[in-house]
């Protein structure tokens, strides 16, 4: 009966390798990135920290750059927090085997201090393979600022 049991587990755990590796990169970025909007939300330093390569470049939207160490830091420094976020229109271009580059637009509520911001943004980010894990390796955001379409000549 042992025997059986170690059988199924070993199966099911092969079922799982299989469909983890038919799984297409894209849809692993999305979900990795999706897991790092859930760790801000929740303040979870250690899983951004999972999502981030070591040698991230995280350019906010008002032009301060961060590396991980700083944007962990400040993320999980106790003035600082998320919620309400959304990402949209989101396009995903797998531009070489291992890179992967996200465009997209958020929206969330951002407290820094004691005061609470409506955030809406545009941004672009790189992901990287890394060993067979996907991170981020850099982020770029810019708030909008409207009709950026140059008016003809008169």
């Amino acid at each position: 009966m042992k025997q059986i049991s170690l059988w199924r587990l070993a199966f099911i755990v092969g079922l799982a390798a299989v469909a983890r590796a038919a799984e297409s990169p894209v849809a692993i970025v999305l979900r990795a990135d999706a897991a790092r909007l859930e760790a801000m939300r929740t303040g979870d330093g250690a899983a951004v920290a999972r999502v981030f390569s070591d040698e991230v470049v995280f350019v906010h939207s008002d032009g301060r750059s961060e590396s991980k160490a700083d944007y962990v830091k400040n993320m999980t420094a106790g003035d600082t927090a998320y919620a309400d976020l959304k990402t949209a229109d989101v396009t995903a271009r797998q531009i070489a085997a291992d890179v992967i580059v996200l465009a997209g637009a958020q929206e969330m509520k951002k407290k820094l201090g004691p005061t609470w911001s409506e955030i809406k943004i545009r941004f672009l980010s790189v992901w990287r393979n890394e060993g067979g894990t996907w991170r981020m390796v850099a982020w770029q955001s810019m708030k909008p600022a409207g009709n950026s379409v140059v008016p003809p000549a008169k």
